[in-house]
């Protein structure tokens, strides 16, 4: 038990260590890319100049999803590919909730122009969802993996205590029944008495012979 205690305990420290520091980090990385967004994004009201690198992509966000998307249109100096978001992805932006929609990837670096037919899209960089996940999940894995080795820990502790104090309690005795010696019991001597009786000897033949007898 005590070998077994030892074990939960340092496992379920190193699990609770890794786990807290890993998900920390996963969640400075993740929501730090939500903090570059709002740096980073920006705004298509009317026709809107993007300077693009070479396989950059652009996702553009909305408050109207779905059927009522807006329908937006990128052009420059190469083609420009256009894909749908199947998975949405939410953000605050300016106090306002949008939701992605539509991306561009740049095939070529340059300026592009940008024109959407309703004024309230916003346009910020990939890593948004990406970081949104991340972040989240490091908050998870933080939690339920630090709790997780803390309660290995804590039960490691008890097993370790149960067993060190098992250890060291001194082996109990047990009476078994066997011959028992006995003291030398002493007998004093009686002294009997000599009876005294009608003839205090027995007789011999002198005083057989004796006249009268």
């Amino acid at each position: 038990m005590k070998k077994l205690g030892k074990w939960l305990t340092w496992s379920g420290l190193a699990i609770a260590i890794a786990t807290v520091v890993a998900g920390t980090v996963l969640a400075v990385m993740g929501f730090g890319k939500m903090s570059d967004f709002q740096s980073d994004a920006f705004g298509v009201d009317g026709p809107t100049e993007f300077v693009a690198e070479a396989d950059a992509i652009l996702v553009l966000y909305s408050s109207q999803v779905g059927f009522d998307a807006p329908k937006c249109t990128a052009t420059g100096p190469a083609r420009v590919e256009s894909g749908l978001q199947r998975t949405n992805s939410s953000v605050t932006y300016n106090n306002r909730s949008v939701s992605s929609f539509q991306s561009f990837r740049f095939t070529k670096a340059g300026t592009y122009t940008i024109v959407c037919d309703a004024p309230d899209v916003i346009a910020g960089p990939r890593d948004l969802a990406t970081g949104i996940f991340t972040g989240v999940g490091g908050i998870l894995l933080a939690v339920f993996g630090g709790g997780f080795g803390v309660l290995l820990l804590v039960i490691g502790a008890i097993l370790w205590i149960i067993g060190a104090n098992t250890a060291k309690a001194p082996p109990s005795t047990v009476w078994v029944p066997g011959p028992q010696p006995y003291g030398t019991q002493q007998y004093g001597t009686q002294q009997y008495g000599t009876q005294q009786t009608g003839m205090s000897r027995y007789p011999n033949d002198d005083d057989l012979n004796r006249p009268g007898n």
